[in-house]
């Protein structure tokens, strides 16, 4: 058993260098540099002027005079919209290449030449038509360029032979020059080298190579090549009259009529680019010591317009020093908002400045709503997507994993770091500040997860009154508010979603024990509570009625009852080993302790905190609950079987040690386990009372209490005398209403007839 107790006490030591890392400050100065660093990176390269500025609102500063003289730029959007407007109507340019006529007459005759003699050639080597089915033949028709297929090469051979006159009574020497002609005319067309039906325009522009000059032409006198070739189809289908021959001479015409207008994207690029640099950039200009808005003036359109060109003209003059002086003051614009988070958990929430894990994971949550800001920030879409900063996600996490009163200060923290990332935003500060504090208190007295998406409601509620309030105040159009509220909705809906994947995430990483983690604990169907009240029903009873004590005590010195309640309630499952041991569950007169040695009694009474805290690991119970099944005992002794075998000791006069008869320990460290302490050993001793009155009652909490503080065993758990004498109140009251006297009812006598 000695053994055993070293394992346990080997846990207890790795959980006290657990502590001890949580507790390092060096690790809490890199967690706070980490969230200062990081959040200093999304703070936007520039500085508003006093505070974002927008149309309707009041200048409330002195008036602003112009240090120095700068133009007045037109409004971005409106400068953009113009730019698209001109790159869209200007005309495509395109480049002429140079005709020449005779060259092309010169090609088809050479064309028809090279024709003729093939089929010459072919007539020779066969008599009849199988002369263009030879591999000869085959092989030299491809010089020509012409693609027919073998049907067609049959009819142009049978045409060059017979010279046919039946085919509209055009012979074979007719047809050439037919084409030739066509193509010809043809070719003194203007035909571009793309779709005209693409030109979504009113006149192009043509490079003329040989002046050099550019020239404006009117789309309608211009054809592309699908609609030359279509045109000609039509006009030897007329003549020729015979299917056949019109393919074989539209094949011909299509060879030799090319396109002589080429489109050049690099001169249109260019001409757009010309065009572009002659739209004004500027509207006016503001002359040095000029007053650019008075106190008191609203700013409409005009005086935002200066206000804008005035701040982005002093951020082009800014120099090395001026951008050294802006990164110092990002760094201690956020320095100040965490150090004042920091002073608030220092002096009211030590117990999670203590915890290291703990400020990682508000750090990480205030870096993951800085970042969804910046991202805001940064997309340029036509939106109000500052609304989908999920801040109330982070007031729900917050709310369930520590407290409302945390959560609520935290958020004001989180809104200030999303105004100074953006600008000084205060429609979405105060659009999120709104639905964040609804959120928490949609959450704040949460029973399951569930629960998590009955912040909707809230969350959808804040945004639209604060959303109305903004746009009715400002004169927004009616398309703007809806929007507004469509994307407040859309908030409404991911936050509870997010919060609700994200609450299980950061219980596994930073092993976070939630009251809805222990509110599912406390589930009497839970396989632990299920085997307890099966195996040791006198332990399970015990369990609760002492979880009922712990719970108002710690209610009345403002601990966590859910912890205290359901530590209660598994602080002795290690019992379900070996119930019969424990006299709470023997059902019997016997006592099987009777025929024991008292060393082996209290080796098998104690061993049942090894015994639970084992089966606590089996389950995966939080460590917070885990922390009950020692700590309850502390390092107390196990008195009955340490005086029985004192008192056979003296007898035998052997020696004997104390340490066998002691619970290994810790003390208590939290005031919950404390008050767990406490609790057992006073539901314990007053069921011995005979006839218990309140008096007695309060005589043995009393005794009770006294006896544990003198012995030392509360020194570690931070509980003060006046918490004491409120538990010792809380515990009588329970125990008054356990114990209260009955109205004893007068038997019933037996009627005789």
């Amino acid at each position: 058993m000695k053994i055993s107790f070293k394992n346990i006490k080997n846990k207890i030591r790795a959980t006290n260098k657990e502590a001890s890392f949580n507790d390092n400050l060096l690790i809490k100065i890199f967690i706070g540099l980490i969230t200062l660093i990081v959040i200093s990176l999304f703070l936007p390269n520039y500085k508003s002027i006093d505070s974002d500025i927008e149309i309707g609102t009041v200048w409330s500063s002195e008036d602003l005079i112009a240090p120095f003289s700068f133009p007045i730029y037109r409004d971005e959007n409106e400068y953009e919209s113009e730019k698209k407007e001109v790159a869209k109507n200007v005309p495509p340019v395109f480049v002429e290449v140079e005709k020449n006529l005779q060259e092309l007459k010169d090609s088809l005759n050479a064309f028809f030449i090279s024709l003729d003699n093939l089929f010459h050639k072919a007539g020779n080597e066969r008599t009849g038509q199988d002369g263009i089915n030879s591999d000869k033949f085959l092989q030299e028709k491809t010089n020509t360029g012409l693609e027919l297929t073998q049907d067609n090469w049959s009819k142009l051979f049978k045409y060059y032979k017979s010279e046919y006159k039946n085919s509209g009574n055009v012979s074979y020497p007719n047809f050439k020059n037919i084409i030739k002609q066509n193509i010809l005319d043809l070719s003194n067309d203007n035909i571009i080298n793309i779709n005209k039906s693409k030109l979504n325009v009113k006149e192009i522009t043509i490079k003329y190579n040989k002046e050099k000059l550019l020239g404006v032409e009117n789309p309608d006198k211009v054809s592309d090549k699908s609609h030359v070739l279509t045109d000609i189809k039509e006009k030897f289908s007329q003549i020729l009259k015979d299917p056949e021959l019109t393919e074989i001479a539209y094949q011909i015409a299509n060879n030799f009529i090319k396109e002589d207008l080429i489109f050049s994207k690099e001169l249109t690029d260019l001409e757009i680019q010309n065009r572009v640099e002659q739209i004004p950039k500027t509207i006016g200009i503001v002359r040095e010591n000029e007053r650019i808005v008075s106190k008191h003036d609203p700013i409409n359109n005009f005086t935002k317009l200066k206000l804008d060109s005035f701040k982005k003209v002093r951020l082009e003059n800014i120099g090395v020093q001026d951008y050294f002086k802006q990164i110092v003051g990002k760094v201690m614009t956020i320095f100040i908002l965490l150090l004042i988070l920091i002073l608030f958990l220092y002096y009211t929430r030590p117990d999670i400045f203590k915890d290291n894990l703990r400020l990682a994971l508000l750090s990480s949550l205030m870096i993951l709503v800085s970042f969804v800001s910046f991202l805001s920030l940064k997309l340029t879409i036509n939106a109000p997507v500052e609304l989908l900063i999920f801040v109330s996600v982070a007031s729900i996490l917050l709310t369930i994993i520590f407290d409302s009163r945390l959560a609520f200060f935290a958020i004001v923290i989180i809104c200030m770091l999303i105004a100074a990332i953006r600008g000084g935003d205060f429609t979405a500060v105060f659009v999120s500040f709104s639905g964040s504090v609804l959120a928490i208190f949609s959450v704040r007295d949460i029973k399951n997860r569930s629960q998590i998406f009955r912040s909707f409601y809230f969350i959808l509620a804040g945004y639209t009154l604060a959303i109305l309030a903004i746009g009715f105040d400002r004169f927004e159009s009616i398309q703007k508010i809806f929007t507004n509220l469509l994307y407040g909705g859309i908030n409404a809906i991911m936050s509870p979603i997010i919060a609700y994947g994200l609450l299980i995430f950061y219980e596994k990483v930073f092993r976070i024990t939630t009251d809805l983690t222990l509110l599912e604990l406390a589930d009497f169907n839970q396989p632990l509570l299920k085997e307890l009240s099966t195996k040791a029903p006198g332990t399970f009873h015990h369990s609760i009625v002492m979880g009922n004590l712990a719970e108002e005590a710690a209610t009345a010195i403002k601990a966590n009852r859910i912890l205290a309640r359901v530590g209660c309630y598994y602080h002795d499952i290690g019992k379900t080993i070996q119930p019969s041991f424990f006299v709470e569950n023997q059902i019997e007169k016997y006592n099987r302790h009777e025929t024991l040695n008292p060393n082996l009694s209290a080796k098998i009474i104690i061993s049942h905190v090894k015994e639970g805290m084992e089966l606590a690991r089996k389950y995966k119970l939080p460590q917070e609950i885990i922390d009950f099944i020692p700590m309850h005992h502390g390092t107390t002794l196990v008195k009955y079987f340490y005086s029985k075998a004192k008192n056979q000791i003296n007898e035998d006069k052997e020696d004997f040690s104390e340490y066998i008869f002691r619970y290994p320990g810790p003390k208590p460290q939290t005031k919950e386990t404390g008050i767990a302490m406490l609790a057992d050993t006073v539901e314990a001793s007053t069921k011995a009372i005979e006839d218990p009155s309140p008096k007695k009652l309060e005589e043995k909490i009393d005794d009770v209490i006294k006896k544990r503080f003198m012995e030392g065993e509360l020194d570690e758990c931070d509980l003060t005398l006046k918490e004491l004498t409120q538990i010792k109140k809380s515990f009588l009251k329970i125990l008054i209403g356990i114990h209260h006297q009955r109205i004893k009812y007068p038997e019933e006598t037996k009627v005789l007839d």
